[in-house]
């Protein structure tokens, strides 16, 4: 047990800063692991919008999203350098093992002239509530 909990004391460690000579000895080839908690615009009554322009033969249209909004919790995604035998040298991204939602998402979605208007004719919404193991990868590699 006294094992047990000297194991424990040392993990919780507090972080050692580096001096730039120490800094420049890390090589960062084992990658790094994200873990993210995301809120949103979550207190009750939040409103906002998110609008993009796009100009198509000198006319404006925007693409709305309205009250973007929830909570997102993000577990385990991993960032790593890779050689790909049909590919050479890739970033491989390791996909979360874990995705939460709570009420995550938007309210309406729209196309309209104006950015400001309220939404008219809503393409739908997208809400999210539940959980998502992921598993796999993606190499990404330049041309």
């Amino acid at each position: 047990m006294l094992a047990l909990l000297g194991l424990l004391g040392q993990a919780a460690q507090a972080a050692t800063p580096l001096d730039d000579a120490a800094l420049a000895r890390v090589s960062g080839r084992d990658g790094i692991v994200m873990n993210a908690h995301l809120e949103l615009n979550t207190q009750p009554g939040s409103n906002n919008r998110v609008s993009l322009g796009f100009k198509v033969q000198g006319n404006t249209s925007y693409l709305l999203l309205d009250r973007v909004s929830g909570t997102l919790d993000l577990l385990g995604l991993e960032v790593k350098p890779a050689t790909s035998s049909s590919q050479g040298d890739v970033i491989q991204v390791g996909m979360p093992s874990f995705l939460g939602f709570k009420d995550f998402g938007i309210r309406a979605i729209g196309v309209q002239g104006d950015p400001l208007a309220p939404i008219n004719n809503s393409l739908g919404q997208i809400q999210l509530s539940g959980s998502a193991q992921m598993q796999g990868q993606l190499l990404m590699w330049a041309k």
